[in-house]
């Protein structure tokens, strides 16, 4: 059974994005599995320390990539409002209703 969890990311942020000093956008993490011994078949106490890996794991990227989403966000938001929306009454043009 493996030790620990590693978790490598790579980001690649616009050009015109600046970056703050603390952000890196390549950054690899590794979780120690505890619990268990090495070579010990006791699994429960090995899936124990793997869940709490996994939620350590979790707590700090999503930390991470916040931040990112942050420093990044603005530019995207823009980008986003230029898709242009379909609206629901395009569904309706070729239809025509008949009335009474």
């Amino acid at each position: 059974m493996a030790s620990a969890v590693s978790v490598t990311y790579r980001l690649n942020p616009p050009p015109e994005v600046s970056v703050p000093a603390g952000l890196s956008s390549v950054k690899t993490h590794d979780f120690s599995i505890t619990g268990a011994p090495s070579g010990s078949t006791d699994q429960k106490a090995y899936y124990e320390g793997l869940r709490a890996a996994v939620l350590q794991a979790k707590s700090i990227l999503g930390e991470e990539l916040t931040a990112w989403r942050d420093t990044v966000g603005k530019r995207e938001e823009n980008k986003e409002a230029r898709i242009p929306q379909r609206e629901e009454d395009d569904e309706d043009e070729g239809e025509e209703v008949e009335e009474e």
